[in-house]
């Protein structure tokens, strides 16, 4: 009977460590999404800026 108990708390300890593996997996996937999401956006704000100073430098000069 010990070993039956023994095998069920190593079972229910590799489902939560299964568990938590996916909760960080999905945390991690997100986490990355955000990254280039902001990186995107920054990279298009840089060229807008870019274009924005060369029209005014042409309209100016």
């Amino acid at each position: 009977m010990g070993h039956l108990l023994v095998g069920l708390i190593i079972l229910e300890t590799l489902l939560m460590n299964l568990i938590n593996d996916r909760i960080n997996l999905m945390i991690y996937k997100v986490y990355v999404s955000t990254q280039l999401v902001l990186l995107l956006s920054s990279g298009i704000l840089g060229i807008g800026f870019i274009l924005a100073s060369y029209l005014l430098a042409v309209t100016w000069i």
